[in-house]
């Protein structure tokens, strides 16, 4: 491991192995996430891979899809916002960058090799960002929701999915997984809990075991449709 390396699972997402790993898995999520039934987290993979709804797109918007790794939600948010939208991918791993400009053939569509620690990107630039599986592996949180909170414009939306710790006896084996890939793990309510701190609103989380699905909105939001 070198001595800028963020971790064992990020080193494994950098290599070409890892990122082929990595698409054929959320590629195979994405396919079966409609099949799999309620009692086996069926609505986990439906929230995990439902960012369009969570994000409440019409059409038109700008949207960060950081950490898109083969870009296999950034499709889905290209859909949603069509021709007038615009939608970034970026992600730090050349690897994932490489499988997900062959995959993003659509004209809305643009990738960018970012850092979460420093996105490239002016203030208040951006209506939604995606932030699925990133937060685990950031060297320091604070800094990444700083950023996140400076370039989404006032009630932008926000979507965050990140690994857990596990209940009952899972807890364990989701400890010494994370403790071999060095990766966090978050505690219940510890993610909303620090977007509140970063003046985010709006915060729900839809699952709280083994992975939290978060929600949020800038400050600023209106209140919502309907």
């Amino acid at each position: 491991m070198s001595a800028a390396s963020r971790g064992r699972v990020q080193d494994l997402w950098e290599s070409r192995g890892g990122a082929g790993f990595y698409d054929r898995l959320v590629g195979a999520g994405d396919r079966v996430r409609d099949h799999v039934p309620d009692l086996a987290l069926g609505g986990l993979f439906r929230d995990f891979y439902g960012v369009v709804s969570r994000l409440d797109l019409v059409g038109g918007e700008t949207v960060l899809d950081l950490a898109c790794g083969p870009g296999t939600l950034t499709r889905h948010l290209a859909d949603a916002v069509g021709p007038d939208g615009l939608v970034i991918g970026a992600d730090l791993s050349p690897a994932m960058l490489t499988r997900a400009a062959r995959a993003l053939t659509a004209p809305n569509t643009v990738v960018v090799r970012a850092d979460a620690m420093a996105l490239p990107l002016r203030d208040a630039c951006l209506d939604a960002v995606c932030a699925s599986l990133l937060l685990h592996l950031v060297p320091d949180l604070d800094t990444a929701l700083a950023q996140l909170r400076r370039v989404l414009r006032p009630g932008g939306r926000l979507a965050v999915a990140v690994p857990a710790h596990g209940r009952g006896p899972f807890r364990l084996l989701t400890e010494v997984l994370a403790r071999g890939g060095q990766a966090r793990l978050f505690g219940r309510g510890e993610l909303a809990d620090a977007l509140v701190r970063h003046g985010f609103v709006r915060v729900a989380t839809r699952w709280d075991a083994v992975m939290q699905v978060v929600d949020a909105a800038a400050p600023g939001a209106a209140p919502p449709r309907g």
